[in-house]
């Protein structure tokens, strides 16, 4: 059996982690899926993913991350299982590594100070460590050998001489005086914490001896004197504008600003000391994490629904960085629509995290291209964070088989189930615009099916008509009427509808027989299964419908999901189970005990994806052979689809497609082959590696290559002039070469000869080559003042 492994398709969960800016405020770094995003400011885009293994079965969870003190171009990456890479993030390059007694908790890093490395032993013991120095068989040394509790809401001044932390309660803030070895803990009481009975969030002052505390209730506590104030309460004021709890608080660089996020979506900038907020509002989504950039140039913002924004000191968005858009209400469905492809733009179409868009990703390299406004509605948070918040979300999608039209279905939701009827319910017809590469609204349609919902929606694979399902036990037909001059514009309008013993209609399905040319339409009706066959030969005419047959199952409550057809056979996913049927003569085939949750048609061969609990069948339509997988991971996925695959996989069911599928709170997943390894080549530098021939070092490959260019171009004595200028460009090449290798991947300096490192060097102005040729003894014992001589 082919062994295939579980890839992240595109950009992950960026949002889980707080991100790190580094020294120069030029990349910001985000914990993915497995390895760690570089991000360049500047332009937004991702430059390289780091600490990546390839290798899914032996992928580690990355749970911290900082700057190494002791060079700031380099990032310290954090695993679970106690191993601190660190990298050369600029090119991608690993140093060393540092293993760890323990599992790591969390990594934070003080120039001039060491690296804090918060760390659990195998007795649930919590402490806290220091690295003074990174190197490579660097060895923790205990601050604090046993914390009293999971340290939540890690901050320490730019010292490194006070941490604060709370417990997962909220209740006790935990000071710890690093200089002196001393724990102190403050519990919550009405006296030092008025009205407030939770803190959410803590950050200390980076100069003064201050604490900013976010609470419940949405106020900020400002503790100042904490240490000194041995016998009575620190002084306390307050800052108030959020009406719903303070999820995060950051300083800037030099404590002259604190920056507050939570629910409402909006960034709020205190002036310290001082009651004066600035706003940056409709964010999009509730505010988990905030940065501030050592220039204080920009802050980051991390959210909910899987993005970052840079935001420039005047409040302004500079930059959005994310992946998949997640979704983060609780009361959102899983991408209810589905995932939908449009190759017009070579893209992947599906529920966006801001409630009432849809985003669009690149199917070459997962990328968000762009969002699309549906509902033109604004996220409004609520009064309450326990209170079901009314938004208006996309339920149904569909795309023509031309690409030229969208069509979306939403629903308002009201406060309770019972009032269904008071649901705002809409249907929408969206053309592109090939001018400016937008979709424009042409029609929209209020309460489609009455007052009940509508369940499926359906183009017609030949002509422009959609079909449509609902409670309202009807199918109802939609055409395009075009524009006339003398009457109204272009717009779409229900001519026909059919139902079938008043029972809600859901599920739909086109399908075309071998033995005719006709196009007809199945659907299901609860549990019956009834196919509708078109009298109208003519494609530039309304479909006409009339009754044909039913596929009938004998349990009522076993209502139907799914219809897929293929080779003039009809799959039917039932609650419980899946019965094949034969559409030519009506006969049963067979039955398969699968409750299906998630499906994806291959539109490139007989093959469909059907996921059922933790397992995932691969049926073929053609000979009726299943090809199966199981996984954990298979039992949460909510949507899945086939998208064109350039390289073809040794894998059956992959030959013509690639299959991608849709896991809450993770993200699009693919498949690749297990010997499908691009980062088989990434060596460490330490690491004691037997490279094969083919597998030379960068300093080998670059000698070995102008030897090979010159021992081609040149091998008589006679050279023309061409030759020397060819030969003179192709040692410049190889100089340039050499100055643009980073200096760690080549040997130590003193396995250089003298002539080399000479023509490494820069020229100097001819009114001081005297003075150096006059000194060149002396230069060649001392390598540090070359320079190159006059010849």
């Amino acid at each position: 059996m082919k062994k295939l492994k579980i890839r992240q398709f595109g950009i992950g969960t960026i949002m889980k982690y707080r991100p790190v800016v580094s020294s120069d405020s030029k990349y910001i770094f985000t914990i993915g899926d497995g390895c760690v995003y570089v991000w360049i400011v500047k332009t937004g885009e991702c430059l390289r993913l780091i600490n990546h293994n390839s290798n899914s079965n032996d992928q580690q969870i990355i749970l911290a991350q900082s700057i190494n003190p002791n060079n700031q171009l380099q990032l310290c990456v954090a695993q679970q299982n106690g191993i601190i890479n660190v990298w050369d993030y600029e090119d991608g390059i690993l140093i060393h590594t540092i293993k760890v007694e323990f599992e790591i908790i969390d990594l934070y890093s003080i120039v001039n100070s060491g690296l804090y490395i918060f760390g659990k032993n195998v007795k649930n013991v919590y402490s806290l460590y220091r690295i003074e120095s990174i190197r490579h068989k660097s060895s923790p040394i205990i601050l604090f050998d046993k914390l009293p509790c999971l340290p939540k809401s890690i901050s320490f001044d730019k010292k490194g001489e006070i941490c604060v932390f709370i417990n997962v309660d909220g209740r006790i803030i935990y000071i710890l005086n690093i200089l002196n070895n001393q724990i102190k803990s403050i519990v919550i009481k009405k006296k030092n914490l008025s009205y407030h009975d939770k803190i959410t969030c803590a950050q200390i002052h980076p100069n003064e001896e201050t604490i900013a505390l976010g609470t419940q209730s949405g106020r900020i506590a400002l503790w100042y004197n904490f240490i000194n104030s041995t016998n009575k309460e620190p002084t306390i004021s307050y800052l108030h504008w959020h009406s719903l709890p303070v999820i995060c608080l950051a300083f800037s660089f030099d404590g002259s600003y604190l920056l507050s996020g939570g629910n409402e979506c909006v960034l709020v900038k205190w002036l310290y000391r001082k009651s004066e907020p600035t706003f940056r509002p409709r964010l999009g989504a509730p505010i988990i994490h905030l940065s501030s950039s050592n220039d204080q140039t920009f802050y980051v913002s991390t959210h909910s629904d899987n993005c970052l924004h840079i935001i420039g000191s005047n409040l302004s968005i500079e930059q959005t960085i994310g992946g998949i858009n997640h979704i983060f209400l609780p009361q959102q469905a899983s991408l209810p629509a589905g995932i939908h492809r449009f190759m017009r733009q070579e893209s992947i179409v599906m529920n966006s995290g801001k409630p009432g868009y849809l985003q669009f990703m690149s199917i070459n390299n997962g990328k968000l291209i762009y969002y699309l406004d549906i509902v033109q509605e604004n996220y409004v948070s609520p009064n309450d964070i326990n209170d079901q918040c009314l938004f208006t979300d996309i339920k149904r999608l569909a795309i023509d088989p031309t690409d030229k039209w969208l069509v979306t279905f939403e629903e308002r939701s009201s406060n309770s189930n019972k009032d269904d009827y008071l649901n705002e319910r809409k249907l929408r017809f969206w053309i592109f615009n090939q001018t400016n590469n937008q979709f424009e609204l042409n029609t929209t349609i209020m309460y489609p099916h009455g007052q009940d919902t509508l369940n499926q929606i359906l183009f017609h694979p030949n002509k422009l008509e959609l079909a449509t399902t609902g409670n309202d036990g009807f199918i109802k037909i939609w055409i395009f009427i075009p524009s006339n001059t003398n009457k109204s514009v272009s717009h779409w309008r229900c001519l026909s509808g059919y139902t079938n013993r008043s029972y809600s209609s859901s599920a739909l399905c086109y399908y075309k027989l071998s033995q005719s040319n006709e196009i007809n339409l199945c659907c299901s009706f609860e549990h019956l299964v009834s196919n509708w066959i078109d009298k109208t030969n003519d494609l530039n005419e309304e479909s006409h419908y009339e009754y044909s047959r039913c596929f009938a199952h004998f349990d009522r409550n076993n209502k139907v999901e799914f219809i897929i057809f293929n080779c003039d056979q009809i799959l039917v996913c039932h609650k419980t189970l899946v019965n094949l049927w034969n559409c030519l003569n009506g006969e049963f085939i067979k039955s398969f005990p699968w409750d299906v949750h998630a499906f994806a048609q291959d539109p490139r061969s007989s093959f469909v994806a059907l996921f059922h609990k933790s397992f995932l069948h691969f049926y073929s339509f053609s000979d009726g052979k299943c090809h199966s997988r199981k996984s954990s991971l298979f039992r949460h996925v909510t949507a899945a689809t086939y998208i064109p695959k350039i390289k073809s996989s040794s894998f059956i069911p992959f030959l013509h497609s690639q299959l991608i599928f849709y896991t809450p709170q993770q993200g699009l997943k693919t498949f690749v082959d297990d010997d499908d390894d691009d980062d088989k080549y990434l060596i460490p530098i330490n690491g004691k590696l037997e490279v094969p021939n083919e597998e030379r070092t960068n300093l080998a490959n670059i000698i070995g290559q102008s030897q090979h260019d010159f021992e081609k171009n040149f091998v008589s004595k006679q050279k023309s002039f061409d030759d020397l200028t060819k030969l003179n460009k192709r040692i410049n090449y190889f100089n340039e070469q050499l100055l643009t290798t980073p200096a760690y991947l080549f040997p130590s300096i003193d396995n250089y000869c003298i002539d080399t490192l000479k023509r490494m060097l820069l020229p100097i102005d001819n009114d001081n080559n005297k003075e150096i040729h006059s000194n060149d003894d002396k230069q060649n014992d001392n390598l540090s003042t070359m320079s190159i001589d006059s010849e």
